[in-house]
Parts: structure tokens; sequence; C-alpha cells
């Protein structure tokens, strides 16, 4: 996928569940229960692979644990792109939605840390 990110992405082998997934006019997926693999980071966005198709422009809430040691990152993240890798998995691109100067920085501080 082209780098189309303004940060640097981190690469990550995370897992986060999606259950819910809505948009900004009260259009919502419920009970998904799917599980995700996050392959990168940055302190704008995540990349993730996933068997499902889902729909651009739809948002979900993430639970993002990057290490035992720090805290979990809870935000609204929006679909802004995807691609077919082969006949079952799909790429994501998503955006964080709403994240505090803090998490940002917590994420500035991991990759330097990497």
């Amino acid at each position: 996928m082209e780098e189309r990110r303004g940060d640097k992405r981190l690469p990550i082998g995370i897992k986060i569940s999606i259950s819910n997934l809505y948009k900004e006019d009260t259009n919502t997926i419920m009970d998904l229960d799917l599980n995700v693999e996050v392959i990168d980071i940055s302190s704008k966005g995540i990349g993730f692979i996933s068997k499902c198709i889902l729909p651009v422009g739809y948002y979900f809430i993430a639970n993002i644990e990057l290490a035992p040691e720090l805290p979990q990152i809870i935000t609204d993240v929006r679909v802004i792109r995807s691609a077919a890798i082969d006949k079952e998995n799909y790429r994501y691109g998503c955006e964080f939605v709403s994240i505090s100067p803090s998490v940002r920085q917590m994420l500035d501080e991991f990759a330097a840390s990497l």
C-alpha cells in the first residue's frame, strides 16, 4: 500500500477486536465480533488486516495495548481506505479521530524506544 500517512509507521503485531461499526448519520453495524491484526501504527492512525470486508467511512472504537507497561489507548477510529491482498484478506488504513496530545506523545515515545 502506498505511504499516505504523515507520521512514520511503526510495525507492530497486536490484535484488536471490532464489535460495532457506525457512521455519523447513525447507520450502525452491530455484533461483528471481528478480530483483526494491527500491522502498523503511527500517531495519526493504524493499518490492519482482516478477512472481513469493512465499509470505508465507518468508525469503530479501538482499544489498543502497545505494551503491558503502557496504558491502553481507547479512541474512535475511521476506516479511510481498503485494498484486497488476496481472495481472503483485506488491508485497511484508518485514522484516529479523537486522540489526546498525551496519547500522541506516548506514541511518539514508544516509536523512539523501538
